[in-house]
């Protein structure tokens, strides 16, 4: 797990970079669940699809982990503000648009407001 402490603008620099690791591996892991879809059930080839699906999502939270992001779940990002809050970012997301408060995870995501970051807080938007 990173330690590292990010501004609004920090993170949002990597959200090009995530969005790229995170594409490639969501086409990837689509690929292979096709597969999987059609192999038969139990079957060694689906055993190792299977195998083939986690090396992805292995890989790219490995990929995500040396950005200093935090991946959260399949295709989610955390970035920690040292706040009491996480930036988030998620999968098909243009921008980092999103935070959370630590105890409240991915359900309790609220959107920034508009100008977050610059050294302010998030705040809600209306």
């Amino acid at each position: 797990m990173s330690g590292k402490i990010f501004s609004y603008d920090e993170a949002r620099a990597l959200i090009p970079q995530v969005r790229e690791v995170t594409r490639d591996a969501n086409e990837r892991m689509r690929a292979l669940t096709a597969d999987a879809s059609q192999a038969p059930r139990g079957s060694t080839r689906a055993r190792k699809l299977k195998e083939w699906i986690d090396t992805v999502v292995r890989h790219w939270a490995e990929r995500i982990e040396a950005l200093d992001g935090l991946p959260k779940g399949v295709w989610t990002v955390d970035f920690d503000s040292g706040e009491g809050f996480f930036y988030c970012w998620s999968f098909d997301e243009e921008d980092l648009s999103y935070f959370h408060l630590y105890e409240e995870g991915f359900p309790g995501r609220k959107p920034l407001a508009e100008g977050a970051g610059n050294g302010q807080p998030p705040m809600l938007l209306n």
